[in-house]
């Protein structure tokens, strides 16, 4: 029940065995238990997950050579049972994913990566976004995921598109664009998640906006937010460093600790699109290994809007 919401005796004929001192009552109870979390400073969520998935990134190589060791066992397994057995969720059922294991490839003499789109470049599949309920952009605005591979984030390693649980379509801890899906607000929009070597390392969001005027002003509020983006007071163990880099739109968020846990670097990237000028790419590059530099960064968003921003 919200605050402002007045009490209301849904019974039959005004008798439903609740008074309005038992939600006088209650009212007070949810308020002393609210004035309790926020005097107790619990981080923003956000930072939780952001640290947690430093964490697991760090733990993935530790523990790659025991996971291949118990998915074979658990393969010969599988293979002695039954041909009615399965381990297949019911029909009509999902398992949301937050973390993709490596999928073997076969050899290829095709060019890929960094110099330049390829031919045969798989495009961007529905499934692979997430589209707003009400409609999403085109697809021919979003970067193929496998031509996200570059020498400084990837280290040169094949990429690939996924999605984890999707909350909101915020990509950074001040982002004015914080709608979740369905929501009456949530406007035209699709954001795409990329993966290298078991991990998620970038995003790609693109709204569409009502008019090429719209989305300028969109740019420009994106643009203020990240330039200004601090840490949320209650988060007291993390200290947020905006740098803007030398290209327009793109800046570098390092976050630090105060624990000592290993800072975090992300670099954003906003940009307008000029075959499709309502249309707006936020572009989000995490760098794990913690060398890439400034101007890496730069090229590299350089050259993924160059395969998109003139459609």
């Amino acid at each position: 029940m919200r605050e402002d919401q007045e009490f209301q005796d849904w019974g039959p004929e005004g008798d439903s065995g609740w008074t309005q001192e038992q939600d006088d009552r209650l009212r007070a109870s949810l308020g002393a238990l609210r004035h309790d979390v926020d005097a107790a400073g619990i981080p923003d969520v956000r930072f939780v997950m952001r640290r947690a998935g430093r964490q697991r990134h760090r733990a993935v190589a530790g523990i790659a050579a025991g996971a291949a060791a118990v998915l074979g066992l658990s393969w010969i397994g599988f293979q002695s049972l039954e041909d009615g057995a399965t381990t297949a969720p019911p029909a009509g059922t999902s398992t949301p994913t937050t973390e993709r294991d490596d999928a073997t490839q076969e050899p290829t003499d095709e060019p890929t990566g960094t110099d330049g789109e390829s031919p045969d470049a798989a495009l961007v599949a529905p499934d692979d976004l997430v589209l707003a309920a009400s409609g999403g952009p085109e697809l021919s605005l979003f970067v193929p995921p496998t031509l996200w591979e570059s020498e400084a984030f990837t280290g040169g390693a094949a990429t690939e598109a996924g999605m984890g649980e999707f909350e909101s379509t915020a990509l950074f801890d001040c982002d004015p664009d914080d709608v979740t899906w369905g929501a009456e607000d949530e406007g035209t929009f699709g954001i795409m998640g990329v993966w290298s070597g078991g991990s998620a390392f970038a995003n790609q969001r693109v709204r569409v906006l009502d008019s090429p005027d719209a989305a300028a002003d969109y740019v420009n509020d994106l643009d203020a937010a990240l330039a200004t983006c601090e840490a949320p007071a209650e988060a007291d163990n993390i200290v947020l460093d905006v740098q803007p880099l030398e290209l327009s739109g793109a800046f570098r968020i390092t976050t630090t600790f105060k624990d000592g846990t290993d800072p975090m670097t992300d670099f954003y990237y906003v940009v307008q699109h000029d075959g499709t000028p309502a249309a707006v790419s936020t572009f989000r590059l995490i760098d794990w290994s913690s060398e890439a530099t400034d101007a890496e960064a730069v090229s590299e968003f350089e050259r993924l809007a160059d395969l998109v921003t003139g459609n």
